[in-house]
């Protein structure tokens, strides 16, 4: 597609878009031990049109299918984070989606925000830590 491509002359490459899966998301991460290899599964913030992020997700990358999704009324998560079990190195013994899913969540109603740990496999709540302020909504990690 960038045959013929020359800066200040007026012809210019052609980008198509390619959707993974039929929802609207943000925030996409997989296991950090797959980076740069081969991945089944990744986590994302939902993202629809007509409001901000409400729920995270996880999606099959082959079958480009929604296979898990954790949504709660008046919350906002933050970037999903995959955390390995220890002894989910990545090696080919090891299962890609050992290990938990991490967000920090603002509880609208309490104005309060939580660490949530999700189970990777069905997103079924394993836990939540509540801290006594709002941490404020962004991406690639909050340092205070």
């Amino acid at each position: 597609p960038y045959a013929g491509a020359r800066a200040g002359q007026g012809v210019y490459p052609i980008s198509y878009a390619n959707s993974l899966v039929p929802v609207q998301f943000e925030l996409p991460r997989i296991n950090p031990y797959y980076i740069g290899k081969s991945y089944c599964c990744f986590y994302a913030a939902h993202s629809p049109p007509d409001r901000f992020i409400d729920a995270l997700i996880k999606v099959d990358a082959e079958s480009k299918k929604e296979c898990a999704i954790w949504e709660l009324p008046f919350t906002s998560p933050s970037e999903p984070v995959f955390v390995p079990k220890p002894h989910a190195n990545g090696d080919h013994n090891s299962i890609e989606d050992d290990g938990v899913v991490l967000s920090v969540v603002l509880d609208q109603k309490r104005k309060q925000s939580f660490l949530l740990v999700l189970d990777r496999s069905t997103f079924t709540e394993l836990g939540r830590a509540y801290v006594p302020i709002h941490i404020p909504l962004s991406f690639h990690g909050n340092f205070y």
